[in-house]
């Protein structure tokens, strides 16, 4: 018998057996100041430790710099302020650089002050309440280990103005 059948029934029963849309996926937790976020682990290029960080000369503001990951320029961004959280931060031995690859195959990152780096199954869930009653922006959320996470979507933060600076940025250099 197929070892892919009891795989997909097991998936089945996790779905009927959560609310959410029944998307089944794979979830990094990420913290930006002391509030837990998820991301999908399909929009995760890469995670590495922050390098040092090079500021760039009329920068906007949601571009902190550029880091150069193995000959490759990237533009990390900063979008704690949109999320209505504190912008800066300090780095420590815990902070994590998570790259995404944008739909326009540019390089973006950000700091994520702590990372679980271990995969965890969740359920996308319907849109969540936005963080703050202020927020244009709303969430979707997932339902990961019995708790709900807002989930952080890098492509629905970021305007299509602004994937065009961070384009700009990356061929500047």
């Amino acid at each position: 018998m197929s070892q892919i059948l009891p795989l997909i029934r097991r998936i089945a029963e996790n779905t009927k057996a959560r609310a959410g849309d029944g998307r089944m996926e794979k979830f990094f937790l990420f913290n930006f100041a002391a509030k837990s976020f998820a991301i999908p682990a399909v929009d995760v290029t890469e995670i590495v430790l922050p390098g040092s960080l090079i500021s760039i000369p009329e920068q906007s503001d949601f571009i902190s710099g550029v880091v150069n990951i193995r000959g490759t320029i990237v533009p990390v961004i900063n979008i704690r302020e949109r999320l209505n959280l504190e912008k800066e931060f300090e780095l420590n031995d815990d902070s994590r650089l998570i790259i995404f690859t944008l739909k326009t195959g540019c390089y973006v990152a950000m700091l994520a002050d702590s990372i679980e780096c271990r995969l965890k199954d969740g359920v996308m869930t319907a849109l969540a309440p936005a963080l703050e009653e202020s927020e244009e922006k709303v969430f979707r959320s997932a339902l990961i280990e019995d708790a709900k996470h807002h989930v952080l979507l890098i492509d629905h933060w970021l305007s299509h103005n602004e994937i065009k600076i961070l384009q700009n940025v990356v061929e500047s250099f």
